[in-house]
């Protein structure tokens, strides 16, 4: 629990922290903004000193180095005048600052988890952090809990990671936006981190929203002394953007996909930031039989086309896996017809060929992911993962 001291010190940082974004965003004063954040830098360092409980102390050391790194990259190249006119607010960006992505595009889903097959414990994790919450507030304020928390979805590719936070959302009736690496990533100076921060206000702005970072290893990749200064900053802007140091995002909840989770920064798996890890396994069975009849539903199918035979055939395959198996399987009476034969219905041996040739895009995946995790020493964090590994690696 936080004391007065650390209370006191904290509330320095967070004022410190708001006033160095008001010169940075608004003023355009970038001398005055290195100094305030170079002194919230100093101010969480003292709320980490002067907190008691371990979890807290590490929060308040972790801010102190994100507003460090923000302090230092904020260096001769971004001017010294209160005019701003050497240079704008990224270094040669072409007028950037979040003006440039003002434009995020915002979803209204209509999928919910009825559109989702299987994955009932994923859909209740989520549903326990982020839906209950909005559909029973007042219980949730009765008994002290916020509505929402950062989750961190994980797993193989092509099992449908975004797809069910699209459903999320819907589930909820709310804004959905989604930030992918190509969305982020610039080789302008600072822009990158002007990117992040235009997607938390915009979501701010729509809330209550989910806003969702694609394959967020690649933007939020651990911080060490090989990674590039540019790297740092953009996962420093992400902890910066998560810790709502101008005030609380209760009505924007954070997720966030990833095929690599052992490379996350470990500082955005802290709790308040992506405290739940949820991983999304392959389509069981029953998710994979229906897997198949939507991607079925508008081909020429023959009645005798055993659904439940080729979901036991394709254990270990992902949703992509399965699209892809429906389409290859459609191209052999197509090829027959272009060639001149009858056009005849896609029959259950056409799908016993494609199988005969395709495997598992998925199974290198595992094999990846059981030496990536030995060598990070975080076995017991992917406990849930290593009951596949064990079965498909």
């Amino acid at each position: 629990m936080t004391n007065g001291k650390a209370s006191r010190f904290l509330g320095e940082a967070k004022a410190y922290a708001t006033k160095a974004r008001e010169a940075e965003e608004q003023d355009k004063d970038f001398k005055r903004a290195r100094d305030l954040y170079l002194r919230a830098a100093e101010a969480f360092l003292e709320a980490s000193k002067a907190s008691t409980d371990p979890q807290e102390k590490k929060l308040r050391e972790d801010l102190a180095e994100t507003f460090l790194a923000k302090s230092q990259s904020m260096g001769p190249q971004k001017g010294g005048s209160s005019g701003g006119s050497s240079g704008g607010s990224s270094g040669g960006s072409g007028g950037g600052g979040d003006e440039g992505k003002e434009i995020i595009p915002i979803e209204r889903p209509t999928t919910n988890f009825s559109d989702v097959g299987g994955l009932d414990d994923v859909k209740e994790e989520i549903r326990k952090a982020i839906v209950y919450p909005f559909q029973h507030p007042e219980l949730y304020e009765m008994y002290g809990k916020k509505a929402g928390e950062g989750i961190l979805l994980y797993g193989p590719p092509g099992c449908g990671k975004t797809f069910i936070v699209r459903a999320a959302a819907g589930e909820i009736g709310i804004a959905f936006l989604t930030m992918k690496v190509s969305d982020i990533m610039s080789k302008w100076l600072g822009e990158s981190e002007q990117n992040i921060k235009a997607a938390f206000n915009a979501a701010g702005k729509n809330a209550p929203a989910i806003l969702f970072f694609d394959e967020v290893d690649a933007v939020g990749g651990r911080r060490d002394e090989d990674q590039q200064s540019a790297g740092k900053r953009i996962v420093n802007e992400m902890l910066v953007e998560m810790d709502g140091v101008e005030g609380p995002r209760d009505k924007v909840l954070i997720m966030a996909g990833t095929n690599a989770p052992w490379d996350v920064d470990p500082a955005l798996r802290r709790p308040g930031r992506f405290s739940k890890l949820i991983l999304v396994p392959p389509p069981d069975q029953e998710s994979r039989k229906q897997i198949f009849k939507i991607q079925c539903k508008k081909k020429p199918i023959d009645q005798a086309v055993d659904f439940e035979d080729l979901a036991k055939r394709s254990d270990g395959y992902s949703s992509a896996d399965i699209s892809q198996i429906c389409q290859e399987a459609a191209d052999i009476p197509l090829a027959e017809a272009i060639s001149g034969k009858p056009p005849r219905k896609i029959m259950q041996q056409d799908f016993y060929e494609v199988l005969k040739h395709r495997t598992s895009s998925i199974t290198p995946w595992f094999r990846l992911a059981k030496n990536e995790i030995e060598k990070s020493g975080e076995k017991d964090l992917f406990a849930d993962l290593f009951t596949y590994i064990e079965k498909y690696a």
